[in-house]
């Protein structure tokens, strides 16, 4: 198992060395994934699906604990 681990290590510390290479030769120009995800989390759009799932969530909560309530009498 131990092995396992090590090899896993070192496949996944290559890879990101692979990619930072990949994205040296892409130039200033490239918006590296952080901005992305920032840019992304900070859209209108984002923040209102974020807003409606939130909203969808906190009803079947409450149905999910009244239908428990419900059978727990």
């Amino acid at each position: 198992m131990g092995k396992n681990i090590v090899i896993i290590a070192i496949l996944v510390i290559a890879a990101y060395l692979v990619g930072v290479e990949s994205t040296k030769a892409k130039g200033k120009n490239y918006e590296d994934v952080r901005h992305q995800l920032e840019r992304l989390w900070n859209s209108s759009d984002a923040k209102k699906a974020r807003g409606r799932l939130a909203k969808k969530t906190r009803k079947s909560i409450d149905k999910a604990q009244k239908r428990i309530a419900k059978l727990a009498k």
